[in-house]
C-alpha cells in the first residue's frame, strides 16, 4: 500500500513538472519578440525577423517604394499619326506622386496579436500564423493618378477633340468636316501596367544591420531570418533614402484617341440629305435702312438668328415662343410697329411675325405637321392672304412638329432687304407641295363718324380712307411626280376690315357715331411684337 502511493505520488509529481514545462514552454514561445516562422510580405522572407527590426524596415521600405521614380514616355503619334501629334512627352514622378496606396497599418495590425494577450493566446496566435502571406494590398487611388498624369502631361490633355460639322453650301448642298479626335492617356490601362511593375518587397534595400543569432529558426531549420537580413545590409536607414536608387522604371504610356461627341457618324445618322423647302419674305418699305427706322431690321435679324441651325428630333414640337425669349435675352427688341387690337402702333418688337410667318411658308411646303398658328388680324405685306403666322406672348403661338422620320434643320438667311427659312432632313423625291389660298369674301370697311364741331355745320371730311377685310381658305395640294393625290385644308382665316374715319358735323344724330360698333377687347393683345405702344 505504501508503494502504490509512493508511485502515485511520484506520477502526480512529474505530471505537475512536465505542465510546469509546457506552460513555460508555451509562455516562452508565446512572448518571442520574433516573428513566426515562414511568413513573407511578397517575395520579402521576414519569419524569424525581430517584430521591432521588421516595423523599422518595413518603414524604411515603404519610404524608398513611395519614392521609386517612374519616367513616362507618351508618344502621340503612335495613335493619331505624325501630322497633327505633338512631339513624344515625357515625364518622371515618384510612385507617391502617381497615387501609390499602401494599407501598411493593416499589416501593423497583425503585430498586435503578437504583443498583446496572455502567453497561450499569443503562442495560439503564433503558431496560426506560421508562413502566413502578409503582403498589404497595393494600389493606386484612381482620382489621384488621373490628376498626376493632367498635370504631368497638359500639353496633352490641353487639345480638345473637336465636333465634325455639317457645311451647308451656296448651292444648298451639304459637306462634312471630320472631328477631330483628342488623344488622352489610357488610364486604367496605364494603372494595370504599373501595379504590375511594382518592385517586390524582397528587392527593395533597406540598411539596418542585426546582431547574429537574433533570428528564429525557419520550419526546415535553415538559417534565421536575422543573420540573413545582417549579411546583406549595412549603413543607416537616413542613406537608404538618399542612396538606394535602384534606378528608374521607365513606362510607354498607353495612350486612346478620344472621340467628339459629334462625328461625321452621328451627323449623317440624323438622316439630313437635302433642301426640302425654303420661302423669302421682303421687308416693308419701311423696314428697309433707307427710311432710317432699324428696329424692326434688328428684330428680325436678332429672331432669325436665334433659331438658325436648330435641329429638331423626328416628332419633336417646335415652339416659337422659346426662341422669341431666347432673343430677347441674347439680342434684345427694338422700337417697330406692332398691331394692338387691329391698329399699328409704335412699340417693341415689331417684326417678330415676318420670322414667324416666313418659316410658316417653309413648313407648309415641306409638308410638315402645324400644331399652332394664326393669322394677324390685318392683312401685311410680305406674304400673301392666309400665308401669316402671328404672335402674341401668352396668347398666340406658332408651333409645328417635325413629322418626318428624320431629322430636321432649319437655316435662315437675313440681309438688308429680304429673309429666306429653309429646311434640310430627308423625304421622298418625288414627293411635292404646292400652296394655295382662295379669298372666299370681302368684307367692306364699315364707316366710323367723329365729332368735329370745327367743321361748318352740314359738313363731313374724311380722316382715314378705310380698308377691306377677307375671309380666306389655304389649301396644301399633295403632289408625286407631278401629279396631285391629295389636297388639305390648312385654315380659314378672317382679317377684319379697318373703318373709314369720318369727322362729321352734320347735327343729324350721326355725330361720334359708327355704324358697326368698335371691338372692346378685355385685355389689349399685341401682336407681331411684344409691347405697345411706347411714346418719346
Amino acid at each position: 500500500m505504501p508503494q502504490l502511493h509512493i508511485r502515485w505520488v511520484r506520477a502526480a509529481a512529474l505530471a505537475l513538472v512536465m505542465a510546469a514545462a509546457a506552460m513555460l514552454s508555451v509562455a516562452w514561445y508565446g512572448t518571442r519578440p520574433t516573428l513566426p516562422a515562414g511568413i513573407t510580405v511578397g517575395d520579402w522572407a521576414v519569419g524569424g525577423l525581430p517584430i521591432d527590426e521588421f516595423e523599422r524596415q518595413l518603414a524604411a521600405k515603404q519610404r524608398l517604394l513611395m519614392a521609386e521614380r517612374v519616367r513616362l514616355s507618351a508618344a502621340p503619334a503612335s495613335v493619331s499619326g505624325p501630322a497633327a501629334a505633338p512631339q513624344t512627352l515625357t515625364a518622371e514622378r515618384t510612385l507617391e506622386q502617381l497615387g501609390l496606396e499602401l494599407a501598411s497599418q493593416e499589416l501593423l495590425s497583425k503585430l498586435a496579436p503578437l504583443r498583446e494577450g496572455s502567453p497561450l493566446r499569443r503562442a495560439i496566435y503564433r503558431w496560426g500564423q506560421r508562413g502566413a502571406d502578409w503582403t498589404p494590398p497595393a494600389r493606386f487611388a484612381e482620382a489621384k493618378l488621373a490628376a498626376a498624369l493632367r498635370e504631368a502631361f497638359a500639353p496633352l490633355y490641353a487639345r480638345e477633340p473637336v465636333d465634325a460639322r455639317r457645311v451647308v453650301e451656296a448651292n444648298d448642298t451639304i459637306r462634312y468636316i471630320p472631328e477631330v479626335p483628342a488623344v488622352r492617356i489610357d488610364e486604367a490601362a496605364l494603372l494595370r501596367e504599373l501595379e504590375r511593375l511594382l518592385p517586390g518587397w524582397g528587392t527593395m534595400e533597406w540598411t539596418a544591420g542585426l546582431p547574429l543569432g537574433r533570428g528564429e529558426a525557419g520550419p526546415d531549420g535553415g538559417s534565421p531570418a536575422g543573420e540573413a537580413v545582417q549579411a546583406a545590409s549595412s549603413g543607416s536607414s537616413d542613406t537608404a533614402d538618399a542612396d538606394a536608387d535602384g534606378g528608374v522604371i521607365a513606362v510607354a504610356v498607353p495612350l486612346r484617341l478620344v472621340q467628339p461627341p459629334v462625328t461625321v457618324e452621328t451627323l449623317k445618322a440624323q438622316g439630313i440629305e437635302r433642301k426640302l423647302a425654303e420661302y423669302t419674305t421682303r421687308y416693308p418699305p419701311s423696314a428697309l435702312p433707307a427710311s432710317g427706322s432699324a428696329g424692326r431690321l434688328h428684330n428680325v435679324k436678332s429672331t432669325a438668328a436665334s433659331i438658325q441651325d436648330v435641329v429638331l428630333k423626328p416628332g419633336e414640337l417646335f415652339d416659337y415662343a422659346t426662341f422669341i425669349e431666347q432673343t430677347e435675352k441674347r439680342f434684345g427688341f427694338r422700337e417697330a410697329p406692332v398691331i394692338l387690337n387691329g391698329k399699328l402702333v409704335p412699340g417693341i418688337g415689331g417684326g417678330i411675325c415676318q420670322v414667324s410667318s416666313t418659316l410658316y411658308n417653309a413648313v407648309l411646303r415641306a409638308g410638315l405637321a402645324v400644331v399652332e398658328r394664326r393669322n394677324h388680324s390685318l392683312p401685311v405685306s410680305y406674304v400673301p392672304l392666309g400665308l401669316d403666322a402671328t404672335f402674341a406672348s401668352g396668347h398666340i403661338n406658332f408651333k409645328f412638329r417635325n413629322s418626318t422620320e428624320h431629322h430636321l434643320l432649319i437655316r435662315t438667311y437675313a440681309d438688308d432687304t429680304k429673309l429666306t427659312v429653309k429646311l434640310f432632313g430627308q423625304a421622298p423625291q418625288d414627293v411635292a407641295y404646292e400652296i394655295e389660298s382662295k379669298t372666299l369674301e370681302t368684307l367692306q370697311p364699315p364707316v366710323k363718324y367723329v365729332r368735329n364741331p370745327k367743321l361748318p355745320q352740314g359738313k363731313q371730311q374724311l380722316i382715314t380712307r378705310g380698308k377691306p377685310g377677307y375671309v380666306v381658305e389655304t389649301y396644301r395640294h399633295k403632289k408625286q411626280n407631278g401629279v396631285r393625290v391629295a389636297t388639305e385644308l390648312i385654315s380659314r382665316d378672317t382679317y377684319a376690315a379697318q373703318p373709314t374715319i369720318m369727322a362729321s358735323n352734320v347735327g343729324d344724330g350721326k355725330d361720334g357715331r359708327s355704324d358697326q360698333p368698335p371691338p372692346s377687347p378685355s385685355k389689349p393683345l399685341v401682336e407681331d411684337g411684344l409691347k405697345g405702344p411706347t411714346f418719346r
